[in-house]
């Protein structure tokens, strides 16, 4: 621990007096009782307070074991299927950053390809991980989700929300409700934090390791270490949390260097070289590989602060303030020696008596640091008259974004030399959410709000004669552009009749999209600003049949709008536009759902049939212009999702603490309609595996043993929209798997807790493109006052 406290000081001056705080506020012993729930509590849902009050049984909202319940972050009467993980869940997995929480929900996948991954986006029932943009997460209703663009590169920013934070996670499926943006055509996960009741305060320390073999020769262990810090206390009206988190972690190699096959005379005479691996390729033809690439180090802190303060018995406000910071270096190694011995970096090369060119940059080293700020105001009030005001804005500024990559060959470029730097500073977005609730009317509850967001993308690349240290020279590429939305919705929960309940909802959006350029050196493209609206009705019935039964039916569109990076984000070869679209058209959903809920008893069945039709879907797919093909974001015109799933999740499972969680999930993903490419009609959708499954079942012994195992398996899936990607499970490729984890706790006494598990038990080799981690063993050692 002493590491991590000497780490953390190292940093800005923000986490020493964080860290002091903590040392000074553990030192106090005052500890204050906690009062049972009130079933008058504004915090308690419609069920909990029925469970309280002894009112009329519904299905279970399931919540955590608390003093206090946890109120849901969707409505009780939200018209969509809900899926809650509490914190009992949580416990039972291997979790080191705050995604870990979602790996066991029905029908969806974090893309997490190591412990640490900056990257890590998520799909689900008709998404996958290169749509970023239809997925949308929220913690205490703040969103964190990164909309500048829709791809790996764009993930949520989970880190701000430490996982010791979380009370529970729910994850709303489709774009059911009027009250979220279009952007939750795919999910939205809303994540409760922890708010105090007394003194609280933890540290968390973390080890994990894993040997890492791959098909062609390289093996090696890579491990890192996570500490986390909290504390958090009421004082009367005040409360207040703080979370200090730092993570280092060394990955598996990401890519693989592969040679051009056309020789390149200004590069000399052909050295022949021994070492190079083979393989058969995603798409059924041989190719060679000379070495891993990025081989990433990371280091990370986090600090956030969270806040509130209750000005009355109903008027309270809270304050966030997160930052942020990431340092991480590239490297890669090379499987090629000449006849002496020497590694081979670079240059025209002879394998197995063939010439083949090998680009200087191949085995280049780079080094990143970024640094984000995020703060945030929320204001809550209850009026005499029975109606809930919220409001929210929010800010989030990448304060530095800088990565500086070499050009030329190692070993020389390890020491510098001519290089390229990115910056990405001035980038972010700003938020603002008005919403009003009203008390039920005749049966009415009607939900009325506007939202606002506003996003800026800012990137240049320059090159520079040493990349590790020296200043910008030539703009090598430029881009930048804004997008702006702005919306009012309403929608009224209407009980028409006893056990019946009706959701209609209308949300009205205004998007914008302006400032857009790309250039390089020579020359800049500017863009003409563009505009779009949409309107998008929902509708939902539902039937409370039984005590058990519960059935509902769901209608919705909703309309996500291209993100600043889609339509502006790219290069300029002979004015020619490269990996971007400035004329996407919004893409829409008309999504169905059809779901049935049974309590058993000990827990709760669900079956849910749903379809989702998406007209305009944008994607990342090759078109021809002329006699030169060219790689765009383009929209696909019609791309259909068709599936069922089924999912339970109880408790005392049989005997007593056997908590289990199902779930197996089955679709057809197709591509109905692309007058850009028609031989891509009746393909299957990429990455939307024909079936997902999984089963989390954990048992308490005792008050002090807890042992758990999980079972992830997805299936078949393609990478590519034309679907040749024939052979799967290499790099490139797109695998099936089956994944198996195991985790064992033991609390020593009422502070100390320890934790030992293992991810994918098998060490089964598997691919979503990059290779994924191997067989990691976790420790894990926690006081707790």
């Amino acid at each position: 621990m002493r590491y991590a406290i000497a780490a953390l000081s190292a940093r800005r001056p923000f986490s020493v007096a964080c860290m002091a705080a903590f040392v000074i506020q553990s030192a106090h012993s005052a500890e204050t009782t906690t009062a049972p729930a009130d079933p008058s509590d504004p915090l308690l849902t419609n069920d909990s307070t029925q469970a309280l009050t002894g009112g009329i049984h519904t299905l279970p909202v399931v919540t955590i074991n608390a003093a206090r319940p946890v109120r849901p972050a969707f409505a009780p009467d939200t018209p969509g299927v809900v899926e809650t993980i509490t914190r009992r869940q949580i416990d039972a997995h291997n979790t080191v950053n705050t995604e870990d929480a979602l790996k066991y929900v029905p029908n969806l996948m974090v893309r997490k390809r190591f412990i640490g991954d900056r990257n890590s986006v998520f799909s689900g029932r008709d998404f996958n991980e290169m749509q970023s943009a239809r997925g949308l997460v929220y913690a205490d209703g703040l969103l964190l989700s990164n909309l500048l663009g829709s791809s790996y590169g764009y993930p949520p920013r989970w880190s701000l929300i430490a996982p010791d934070d979380i009370a529970q996670v729910e994850v709303l499926y489709g774009p059911f409700s009027a009250l979220y943006p279009g952007n939750s055509i795919g999910s939205t996960v809303q994540i409760t934090t922890r708010k105090p009741e007394k003194l609280e305060a933890s540290l968390d320390t973390q080890f994990f390791t894993q040997r890492y073999n791959d098909p062609y020769g390289f093996a090696q262990s890579f491990g890192g270490n996570h500490q986390s810090a909290r504390i958090a206390d009421r004082v009367g009206r005040f409360w207040y949390s703080l979370t200090l988190d730092r993570l280092e972690n060394n990955s598996q190699p990401m890519q693989y260097a592969a040679p051009n096959g056309t020789y390149n005379p200004s590069f000399g005479t052909p050295v022949p070289v021994t070492g190079a691996a083979t393989d058969i390729g995603p798409n059924g033809r041989p190719r060679v590989f000379v070495g891993p690439q990025m081989i990433e180090r990371t280091q990370q802190l986090t600090e956030t602060v969270r806040m509130g303060y209750a000005f009355t018995d109903h008027i309270d406000a809270t304050l966030t303030l997160g930052h942020w910071e990431n340092h991480y270096k590239d490297r890669a190694q090379t499987f090629l020696t000449d006849a002496a011995g020497n590694p081979v970096y670079g240059g025209n090369v002879t394998i197995g008596g063939r010439n083949y060119t090998l680009s200087p940059s191949a085995f280049s080293p780079a080094n990143g640091d970024q640094e984000n700020w995020l703060y945030a105001f929320g204001l809550n009030a209850k009026l005499d008259s029975g109606w809930r005001l919220s409001s929210t804005v929010s800010a989030y500024d990448v304060s530095h974004d800088v990565l500086r990559s070499a050009t030329t060959a190692p070993p020389a470029s390890l020491g510098g030399g001519a290089g390229t730097i990115f910056h990405g500073d001035g980038t972010g977005w700003r938020t603002f959410d008005l919403k009003a609730e009203s008390p039920s009317v005749a049966g009415h509850t009607f939900t009325l709000g506007y939202h606002f967001d506003n996003y800026f993308l800012r990137n240049e690349t320059y090159s520079t004669p040493n990349w590790l240290y020296g200043a910008p020279v030539t703009l090598a590429s430029t881009y930048r552009g804004d997008t702006r939305t702005q919306a009012v919705y309403g929608q009224d929960a209407w009980r028409f009749a006893a056990g019946w309940l009706a959701t209609l909802g209308l949300r009205y959006e205004r998007w914008d999209a302006y400032d857009g350029a790309l250039g390089n050196a020579s020359s800049t493209l500017g863009y003409a600003d563009r505009g779009a609206n949409a309107l998008s009705p929902k509708a939902s019935v539902q039937w409370q049949a039984t005590d058990n039964w519960r059935f509902r039916v769901s209608f919705a569109t909703g309309t996500r709008f291209p993100t600043v990076a889609e339509l502006f984000q790219g290069t300029v070869s002979n004015n020619a536009l490269v990996n971007n679209n400035p004329g996407l058209r919004p893409e829409k959903a008309i999504d169905w759902d059809f779901t049935a809920e049974r309590d058993v008893g000990v827990g709760v069945v669900r079956a849910s049939i749903f379809q989702s039709d998406l007209r305009d879907s944008i994607y990342s797919q090759t078109t021809i212009s002329g006699a030169t093909t060219v790689t765009n974001i383009s929209n696909v015109d019609r791309v259909r999702v068709r599936g069922v799933e089924l999912a339970f999740s109880g408790q005392n499972v049989l005997l007593r603490g056997l908590d289990l969680d199902a779930n197996v999930s089955a679709s057809n993903a197709r591509t109905l309609e692309d007058s850009a490419n028609p031989g891509y009609q009746g393909n299957r959708w990429p990455r939307i595996p024909v079936v997902r499954a999984n089963l989390l079942a954990s048992y308490r012994f005792n008050e002090q043993w807890l042992a758990s195992v999980g079972v992830r398996y997805s299936g078949r899936q393609y990478n590519t929209l034309d679907n040749s990607d024939v052979n799967p499970d290499v790099y490139g490729g797109t695998s099936s798997f089956t994944v198996i984890d195991l985790k064992a706790r033991y609390k020593i006494d009422r502070h100390w807790l320890a934790s030992i598990g293992v991810d994918n038990l098998t060490d089964r080799r598997y691919y979503v493109f990059h290779p994924y981690p191997g067989r990691t063993f976790y420790g894990e050692l926690k006081w707790s006052l």
